[in-house]
């Protein structure tokens, strides 16, 4: 369930990522920093206000198979693996489902945790499509979907070297503050990993083969595109 805080914060991070389709790359990349900072500040007050974090009863774990982030005959590997990273930057398990209608997306953790998901999520696919379409007109369905995989790996790979405090412009944490948020993160991951392992009988993905030239080409606009590599900027 979210509290009063959560939903606030959502609401900012959603004005935040309407202002990030702006035609000038410099707003847009700004407004997108802000808004998974805003997440990522959210969730460290909300680790430090909490007396046990991994097994609070206001916002336990759940599985959200009756909301998925999406429906289809067959779902993308590119979403699949936008899914994976941006689940794995907030607290949260992605997996498939196979079902009567086909495929369901499908995110398991934290309700407050799974709506920054699904918030970053739909506003980087219609981004990522758009990129897609700008830089690929005449292109085959196939690669248009490598060179969204080349995007998102770029995301991933910048999610994966970005350190929790470098998302935040306020002063740094405490010795001990930094101590009760790690402390805190590992029993959620914990907690998170315990229910997976309970309620869920999740197989190993996939491997994806893709056109390295549209792979290539997806890592390449990524890297000179601000408003993605503002979601999650490189390490310095």
């Amino acid at each position: 369930m979210l509290t009063p805080e959560d939903q606030r914060a959502l609401d900012r991070v959603r004005k935040l990522l309407a202002l990030a389709t702006s035609p000038d790359a410099h707003e847009a990349a700004s407004a997108a920093a802000h808004a998974q900072a805003l997440i990522d500040r959210h969730r460290l007050r909300a680790i430090l206000d909490e007396e046990s974090a991994a097994e609070s009863g206001d916002d336990p774990v759940t599985d959200a198979r009756d909301r998925p982030l999406e429906t289809a005959r067959k779902i993308r590997p590119w979403k699949v693996l936008l899914a994976l990273a941006l689940a794995g930057r907030n607290g949260c398990v992605a997996y498939t489902l196979e079902g009567d209608d086909g495929q369901s997306l499908v995110l398991v953790g934290r309700a407050a945790d799974r709506e920054a998901v699904i918030t970053l999520w739909s506003w980087l696919v219609r981004r990522i499509e758009w990129l897609s379409a700008t830089h690929g007109a005449g292109r085959t369905r196939r690669w248009h979907d490598d060179f969204r995989v080349g995007v998102v790996d770029a995301i991933a790979q910048r999610m994966a070297a970005t350190n929790r405090d470098e998302s935040t412009d306020e002063p740094p944490l405490d010795a001990r503050a930094l101590a009760r948020v790690d402390q805190a993160i590992a029993a959620r991951a914990e907690a998170l990993n315990r229910f997976v392992e309970k309620h869920l009988r999740l197989g190993e993905g996939r491997a994806i083969r893709v056109d390295p030239r549209a792979w290539k080409k997806g890592l390449a606009v990524a890297a000179t595109e601000p408003w993605l590599a503002a979601v999650a900027p490189p390490k310095r």
